[in-house]
């Protein structure tokens, strides 16, 4: 099918206002040498992400970091970046089970002197990240019928009513409407990133939160909800502000005794960065199921962060209604399952009852995110490696397949709960 041929209500936009983009042909070639992703289309002028090299200490990390906080006090305040914007003197620091990470701000002197340091393994260029769905329209497939069912089906959802008890999703993305009636009182407000209103302006979170554990739309109807809020009203951020967002599932899940107890949806996309890759590979040491997108690009997943994750499930989109794959849906070896993805109904944020239909890798992601909530709970899988090889047997088991998976694609299984006929 050709995804564009659906009725466009709502089109989600690529680029927010408060993130000023360039391409790699506006830096200084020297400093283009020492990025580890010279290519990236979406780049944010003057803001980087260090990675620290492995063997080298935390004290080392520690002083290297302190050395750098002084510099940006003595820089002077007025220093502008490549768009205009005076550049920030404060640094992020990360550390994700034994990965370091810093961002900052930097003009090209300063950059260049940090990634020659033998502490630093390499140094980004921030991108821009953002939402993976892409249209609205009125008729809506049910999505959650086909997850329990072998065959394209509308007999409805069958399901074991623990349905992701005792197991925590974040939801890594626009925020959410946690008062929205769906979720019961089941979702709280963990960290914003990207500003200051704390709650969903954009809808694509909740909508995302609805098809995890939504009491009407959710597959793990029981789990709890944290949101994450990395995203915009534009449906826009970037890639530091989602290893902040990851930064903190990984503190939260420590501190609550959520390992083996704890899923994360990331139903956002953008240039491939090493960078999130190692950050989600780190996050899953830590006992955390991280699902992702494909992304609606229709090309090679591969391409794309955290799409090309090894360590995260990377979930295709199909049209519920006939198991083919849909027009936008990314493809290829990255991809790990496919689940519903074209109207898709859930939850909206214009009021607690609201109700909205998108389409996108985003929707199928949440599924298979719940789909993992509700396996961990059912059958006691606490290992991400022995969710992620659950999933992929009983959509083995189930017999169906994707039509027309896309080149490359190994997995052309479709997500089933292992529940109906």
């Amino acid at each position: 099918m050709q995804f564009f041929s659906l009725p466009v209500l709502v089109s989600f936009v690529l680029a927010s206002s408060s993130v000023v983009t360039s391409s790699p042909t506006s830096l200084r070639p020297r400093l283009l040498s020492i990025l580890s992703n010279s290519e990236a289309t979406n780049i944010i002028p003057n803001k980087f992400l260090v990675v620290y090299n492995k063997n080298a200490s935390d004290e080392q990390v520690e002083t290297h970091q302190t050395s750098i906080k002084t510099a940006l006090k003595k820089r002077s305040l007025s220093t502008r970046g490549d768009d205009g914007r005076i550049l920030s003197t404060g640094i992020s620091s990360y550390s994700i089970q034994g990965w370091r990470a810093m961002a900052l701000e930097a003009d090209d002197a300063m950059i260049l002197d940090i990634a020659g340091c033998p502490e630093v393994n390499y140094v980004e260029a921030d991108t821009v990240v953002q939402t993976s769905a892409l249209v609205q329209q009125t008729n809506a497939p049910l999505g959650l019928e086909r997850v329990s069912h072998k065959d394209v089906s509308t007999d409805g959802y069958v399901f074991d009513n623990s349905a992701g008890s005792g197991i925590t999703v974040y939801i890594v993305d626009t925020g959410i409407r946690t008062t929205h009636s769906e979720f019961a009182g089941r979702a709280t407000f963990g960290i914003n990133t990207v500003n200051k209103i704390d709650t969903d302006e954009n809808g694509h979170g909740s909508h995302v939160a609805g098809t995890v554990a939504g009491a009407t739309f959710g597959v793990a109807k029981n789990a709890s909800l944290v949101a994450v809020k990395v995203l915009d009203a534009k449906g826009a951020g970037s890639n530091t502000g989602l290893v902040d967002g990851l930064s903190f599932v990984n503190d939260d899940v420590t501190a609550k005794k959520r390992t083996g107890k704890a899923v994360v949806n990331m139903s956002v996309g953008g240039d491939l960065s090493r960078g999130v890759n190692s950050a989600v590979a780190a996050l899953t040491k830590n006992g955390v199921i991280v699902v992702v997108a494909a992304g609606n690009e229709n090309v090679d997943a591969a391409q794309s962060s955290p799409a090309s994750a090894a360590s995260a499930i990377t979930v295709g989109a199909i049209d519920a209604a006939n198991d083919t794959r849909a027009g936008f849906s990314n493809f290829g070896a990255a991809v790990d399952i496919f689940a519903p993805g074209v109207g898709v109904q859930s939850v909206g944020i214009n009021s607690d009852t609201a109700v909205k239909t998108l389409s996108g890798t985003s929707m199928a992601c949440p599924h298979v995110a719940g789909l993992a909530a509700y396996l961990m709970n059912l059958e006691g899988l606490t290992d991400p490696t022995a969710v992620s090889t659950r999933i992929l047997e009983l959509g083995k088991e189930s017999g169906a397949r994707v039509a027309n998976p896309g080149k490359g694609t190994v997995n052309a299984f479709i997500a089933n709960n292992g529940s109906g006929k």
